[in-house]
């Protein structure tokens, strides 16, 4: 390989590095410029991922970087409105929660109390005579039951 081809060809693969250059970074200060206008977080990540570029490339690039700075954390006039909503959302959703609890709440109570009374219920009928358990079944007295056979009285 002569020398002039050499100089040649390294100034192509120079020239072609710089247009790949200037194209990423024309397409990062447009995701810029469009996450910033849209209201989404500007974030390198968010940029990187819509330019399709590296983070690397973003953080090399002195001017990429404080453009994403200055517009990180800022919100454009949208974006404070549609937070403004999203805060009365969450406050009728809070509202509307606490309304069930207070609902569950209640239905809670009211099943422990059914609950207590069934159970009252039961150890009653369980302290009975077993002969007065059997005929309320309309079972015989002297039949054995499923638990086992009766003691004798």
């Amino acid at each position: 390989m002569s020398e002039g081809d050499r100089d040649h060809r390294t100034a192509r693969l120079t020239a072609a590095a710089a247009a790949r250059t200037t194209s990423a970074t024309a397409r990062a200060r447009r995701a810029i410029t469009r996450l910033h206008n849209t209201g989404q977080p500007v974030t390198f990540v968010a940029v990187a991922q819509a330019a399709d570029v590296s983070t690397s490339f973003l953080y090399k690039h002195l001017q990429l970087r404080q453009e994403i700075d200055a517009k990180r954390g800022t919100a454009t006039a949208g974006t404070e409105r549609s937070t403004a909503a999203s805060v009365e959302s969450l406050r009728t959703k809070l509202a509307t929660a606490i309304d069930r609890n207070r609902q569950l709440t209640e239905l809670l109570e009211q099943l422990r109390t059914e609950n207590e009374a069934l159970r009252s219920r039961l150890l009653e009928l369980g302290t009975r005579p077993p002969a007065a358990q059997e005929i309320r079944r309309g079972e015989p007295a002297d039949k054995p039951t499923a638990t086992g056979p009766q003691q004798p009285r």
